[in-house]
């Protein structure tokens, strides 16, 4: 079902908090749509041969969302260029910088999924490597959740993950962006 073939879409950017669905939905997806998916943290891991709570740990988190700003830039404009169709699941962070937010929002259809505090604290269970929400997880989901949430606003669509199989949620994306 190459539905992206009929459609003038070519990149899709999945935003949202950690836990949100982001990677399980966006390798289904892409699946389903026959076309690329590409994890962003999964990337910068590979390039830096670093694990994300390392790089924070090593360099903060200033640093990494310089290499984060970057390697989005990169793969972005390398499959503009090639018209390459692709999902792309950004970090839950990767859509704080205006400049990366602006870019994205210009060259990609931006989805946001958008799921509960508890629901997410739930996902993310005892959270060991994920350095933003290090000690009581649903208090600092909430806290990240408070300052990101304007910028996911801005997003083109909004999808609630709550109470949805990831197959639910990847065929509620598809009618979204047909």
């Amino acid at each position: 079902m190459n539905s992206m073939t009929n459609n003038n879409i070519k990149l899709i950017t999945l935003v949202g908090m950690m836990g949100s669905g982001k990677t399980s939905c966006g390798s289904v997806l892409a699946k389903k749509l026959e076309i690329r998916f590409v994890d962003i943290d999964s990337i910068i891991e590979l390039e830096e041969n670093l694990k994300i709570s390392e790089i924070f740990k090593k360099f903060g988190e200033e640093h990494f969302r310089l290499i984060e700003e970057k390697v989005i830039f990169l793969k972005v404009s390398e499959y503009l260029r090639q018209n390459v169709k692709a999902i792309i699941s950004l970090g839950g962070g990767g859509f704080e910088s205006k400049k990366t937010r602006e870019f994205l929002l210009n060259n990609s259809k931006v989805i946001w999924l958008n799921s509960d505090i508890k629901v997410l604290s739930k996902r993310v269970g005892k959270a060991f490597n994920r350095p933003m929400i290090k000690g009581n997880v649903e208090t600092n989901i909430e806290m990240l959740l408070n300052k990101r949430i304007k910028n996911y606003q801005k997003s083109h669509l909004k999808i609630n993950t709550d109470n949805l199989s990831i197959n639910d949620l990847c065929n509620k994306i598809i009618k979204g962006i047909l």
